[in-house]
């Protein structure tokens, strides 16, 4: 797309609510053009930002790590070893993330088992809850 385009077309060609795209716009992540009526008016250089952040953001990233990405795309004298280096971050965070949920299964799975399951009011769910065991 090289013509300027309402919000409403960009949010249908980059797969975004426009809601979504205001609030990348207050965050300071885009920075659209603004017609005479208070419209407005993104460039293609402004869709390709909202790709590169509906992209990260979909990833996992956070708004900040996403700002940091979009800065690296935008910045020609950059060095993939930085992006590497971000990218990385976010895979290490995520693995333990990982774990963290592996190990909150495996709680969950242990007391769900740990349930008689029955009509009676004793339940091994509850008295961990309220660290009765």
């Amino acid at each position: 797309m090289d013509a300027l385009v309402k919000i409403s077309e960009a949010a249908e060609y980059v797969g975004l609510p426009q809601k979504t795209i205001r609030y990348y716009e207050d965050v300071g992540l885009v920075s659209p053009l603004r017609a005479e009526n208070g419209f407005r008016q993104f460039r293609s250089s402004d869709l390709r930002a909202l790709k590169i952040i509906k992209n990260a953001r979909n990833l996992g990233f956070s708004i900040e790590d996403s700002r940091a990405l979009l800065d690296l795309f935008m910045n020609k004298k950059r060095s993939s070893a930085d992006v590497k280096k971000l990218a990385t971050k976010h895979l290490e965070e995520t693995q333990c993330k990982l774990k963290k949920l592996a190990r909150l299964c495996a709680q969950l799975e242990h007391l769900t088992t740990s349930c008689r399951d029955d009509d009676m009011p004793d339940c091994a769910i509850l008295d961990f809850l309220a660290d009765l065991r």
